[in-house]
């Protein structure tokens, strides 16, 4: 019998914008290059592993693979979602994430949704998020022009926006950001433009034609929805922020499973300790806890069908 609740250590990944603020969230880092921590991540090659000592050094990916009673039997042979944490020293390239119609007609790509939650922005902080093109002959205009500052949308961002990317969103983030990432589990996107860096990089192509193919147009920023006290409802994923002060129980009945992030403070789960940056599931169907301390966690779960 499992205990109902695994950590997690991140896998780690470099990144030409990253920098060393994810040290901040008390992730150890080996360089001052990392953009992204994979907090939860069972994908192939780039799985999160437990810390847990009952299962220590077992990675995400094959946890999940053989427990699936811990993740209410779910059907699907990879683990469906993927949480990243950001360090956006640099801006990230212009780009967008496959539809679930191109995914179905290109058997490379794979559709993707996200959100972001904006953990650290310094002062006059920005995000690309959508664009002003009316029409597909005016989006290819304005690319062909590499006419940035009329097609891109700009958004100012401070501390604890959160911002709902569904596929087909052109989008990029830029400087001076750290950044909660939910996404569905694919690590499939269309760079638009990257600032140069394909120059120095080879293996950081861009991908014009295929992401043109991908833009909504016209952009509709999406209306953020919500219940049950969520921060965001979708149907790939929910987000639920909880600010815990003393001692209180908490219980989510309808998720098939738990994700749970500490952005700060410290304190207990059930008698165990937590701080920032502790990274946790919860699982095998027992979805009530008590929290101790004052703690700010993010869970975020796949709703039971």
């Amino acid at each position: 019998m499992f205990h109902n609740i695994i950590f997690l250590k991140p896998f780690l990944s470099e990144r030409p914008w990253g920098g060393a603020h994810l040290k901040n969230f008390n992730i150890d880092l080996p360089n001052n290059k990392i953009g992204e921590a994979w907090i939860i991540s069972g994908m192939k090659d780039k799985s999160s592993i437990i810390i847990s000592e009952e299962h220590q050094r077992i990675s995400l990916r094959e946890f999940f693979e053989n427990h699936k009673m811990f993740f209410d039997n779910y059907e699907g042979s990879e683990y469906p979602l993927l949480v990243k944490l950001l360090d956006c020293n640099q801006d990230l390239s212009i780009q967008v994430h496959p539809t679930d119609q191109y995914a179905d007609q290109h058997r490379d790509a794979i559709a993707k949704n996200e959100a972001w939650y904006i953990l650290e922005a310094k002062p006059n902080s920005s995000i690309v998020y959508g664009h002003h093109a009316k029409t597909k002959d005016e989006l290819i205009k304005l690319i062909d022009e590499n006419n940035w500052s009329k097609l891109l949308n700009i958004v100012p961002v401070k501390y604890q926006d959160l911002f709902y990317v569904p596929s087909g969103t052109l989008h990029a983030l830029k400087s001076g950001l750290i950044i909660f990432e939910i996404q569905q589990a694919s690590d499939c996107t269309y760079r638009l433009y990257d600032y140069g860096r394909e120059k120095q990089d080879p293996t950081r192509k861009l991908h014009t034609q295929e992401a043109i193919e991908n833009i909504t147009v016209p952009f509709v920023e999406p209306v953020l929805q919500n219940k049950n006290g969520e921060l965001l409802t979708t149907p790939y994923f929910s987000i639920k922020l909880i600010n815990n002060v003393n001692t209180n129980s908490y219980a989510f009945d309808s998720a098939r499973w738990l994700q749970c992030f500490v952005i700060g403070g410290k304190g207990t789960i059930n008698g165990i300790n937590i701080t920032k940056g502790s990274t946790f599931i919860i699982g095998n169907g027992d979805y009530k806890f008590e929290l101790s301390g004052k703690l700010g966690i993010i869970i975020t779960y796949i709703v039971k069908s």
